[in-house]
């Protein structure tokens, strides 16, 4: 294929200015849920493209975003070698503007037949959630890059048995040992999304603790995964190390292709 056929989009196109706009409006509110919450650490901003083009990734890997997030490996998977093709064609076009592979975070339900496939393009899987997964996970995992892992907890104050992702609390430290004991992986946190029909604030108090509580074990899993662009505002002020936006940057989003 001929790289510089690729057509890339413009730095200073419509797309891009709106993306520009919705970042620094996002940006902003974290900086106050941060200056609110009276924390000295700011979270990291996941930017969840489901849905939206290569093109975007472009766009915003240009606006600095360093984080992109995918929620269905099939999209995921096709999109990273699109976004690789279109760097290297960007750079090619403008070798003075050097761009970075985004840093792929899986944060949608996964299934085990899915890991092979993740764990080629993922540096880190959000929603490892059940000991069949995290077995898929280790098969395919590279011990020379390991994968980081994040247990998925459903927060639901009452949890029925339904298709929702997500492990109990109680069989969070046993996944917890699984992951620290595979080769190929490493164990970083926790995540979780807030319930529906239930409160963000106390759910995300409810992650904290358990990711304090994992920490005396595992005292380098520090990552809480939680926060959206409804309930940011409270994952910062309960502790989360990265929010996963995707509306509030890139807008509602078009149906599935």
């Amino acid at each position: 294929m001929d790289l510089k056929s690729i057509p890339a989009p413009e730095i200073d196109d419509r797309r891009t200015e709106e993306l520009r706009t919705c970042l620094a409006a996002v940006h902003e509110r974290i900086d106050r849920a941060v200056e609110q919450a009276g924390r000295t650490e700011r979270p990291e901003l996941i930017v969840v493209t489901k849905f939206f083009p290569a093109e975007d990734v472009l766009r915003l890997l240009r606006l600095g975003v360093r984080d992109v997030g995918e929620n269905r490996d099939q999209e995921a998977a096709a999109k990273a070698e699109q976004v690789a093709r279109l760097v290297t064609a960007h750079e090619a076009a403008s070798p003075a503007v050097r761009l970075e592979l985004p840093r792929w975070h899986f944060v949608g339900q996964l299934q085990s037949k899915k890991a092979r496939s993740v764990a080629r393009y993922a540096s880190t899987v959000h929603s490892v959630d059940r000991t069949s997964l995290l077995r898929s996970l280790r098969t395919a995992a590279d011990p020379a890059s390991p994968l980081e892992c994040l247990i998925q907890v459903d927060l639901r104050e009452e949890i029925p048995e339904d298709s929702r992702g997500g492990a109990a609390p109680s069989e969070v430290p046993a996944l917890a040992e699984g992951i620290e004991s595979a080769e190929g992986l490493r164990l970083a946190g926790v995540m979780a999304v807030a319930p529906l029909g239930e409160p963000a604030a106390p759910a995300f108090a409810r992650l904290a603790e358990l990711s304090a509580l994992m920490r005396v074990d595992h005292p380098q899993a520090d990552m809480i995964s939680a926060g959206m662009s409804n309930d940011l505002e409270d994952a910062v002020a309960h502790g989360a190390t990265h929010l996963r936006i995707g509306r509030d940057v890139l807008g509602n989003r078009p149906p599935p292709r």
